[in-house]
C-alpha cells in the first residue's frame, strides 16, 4: 500500500509563524515608542537653544545693562508695571519686560488651544541667566523635566559640565528624591558694554 504525503502547511508552522510575526510587531511597537520619546526630547532640545538665543540676542541689544537680565528663575517672575510694547521704555525696564516674555515662552510657547490655555512649551522650566567669572561673561542656563532618567554627571565639581549648573537643581525629583529627570541646556557668552 502507497502511502500519500501531507500537502500544505500543519497546524505546528502556522502557529511559529504567528509567533514570530508577533514577536516582530512588539519589537516595531517598542521602536515606535522609542522614536517617539526621542523626538519629544528633541523638541524640547530645540525650543530651549531657540530660547536661549533669543535672550541672548535681547541682552547683547541691551548691553548697556545686561546685568539687569541676571535671574535665578525667568519663568517665576511677575509681569512688570510697563510692557514695553513702545519706543520709550527705559533700558532697565526693558530687561525686566525681556526676561517676563522670555519665562512666558519657555512656560507656554506662545500657543494657545480651542480654549485658550496655553500650550506648547516646555515641561516645568527654570530659565537663569547667571553671572560668569569674567566682566561681561553670561552663563545662560534652561532646565526643564525630561521624559526618561538620565545618569549622574560624571563628576560633580566639574563647573564646566553643564549638569553641574546650578539653574533647576532638585525641581525634578523622581520618587527615590535623585534629580535624574533634570535636562539642562547651558549656553556660555560674552555681552560687551557699550560705554568706554
Amino acid at each position: 500500500m502507497k502511502r500519500r504525503r501531507a500537502h500544505g502547511f500543519t497546524l505546528v508552522e502556522v502557529l511559529i509563524t504567528v509567533f514570530v510575526i508577533g514577536v516582530g510587531l512588539l519589537g516595531m511597537a517598542g521602536l515606535q515608542v522609542i522614536a517617539k520619546k526621542t523626538a519629544y526630547d528633541a523638541t524640547q532640545r530645540t525650543l530651549a537653544s531657540q530660547a536661549v538665543q533669543d535672550i541672548l540676542t535681547r541682552m547683547r541689544a541691551n548691553a548697556g545693562v545686561a546685568g539687569a537680565y541676571l535671574t535665578d528663575d525667568a519663568t517665576a517672575l511677575e509681569a512688570p508695571a510697563s510692557a514695553c510694547d513702545s519706543s520709550d521704555c527705559d533700558p532697565t525696564a526693558l530687561a525686566a519686560w525681556d526676561l517676563y516674555r522670555w519665562g512666558r515662552v519657555l512656560s507656554e510657547g506662545g500657543e494657545v488651544d480651542d480654549e485658550g490655555a496655553a500650550t506648547g512649551g516646555l515641561v516645568t522650566p527654570t530659565a537663569c541667566v547667571l553671572a560668569g567669572a569674567t566682566t561681561g561673561h553670561y552663563r545662560i542656563a534652561v532646565a526643564w523635566r525630561g521624559i526618561t532618567p538620565l545618569p549622574p554627571p560624571e563628576d560633580a565639581d566639574d563647573p564646566s559640565d553643564p549638569a553641574n549648573v546650578a539653574c533647576g537643581v532638585d525641581a525634578y525629583l523622581d520618587a527615590e528624591g535623585i534629580d535624574d529627570y533634570r535636562r539642562v541646556l547651558v549656553l556660555d557668552a560674552f555681552v560687551a558694554d557699550p560705554t568706554p
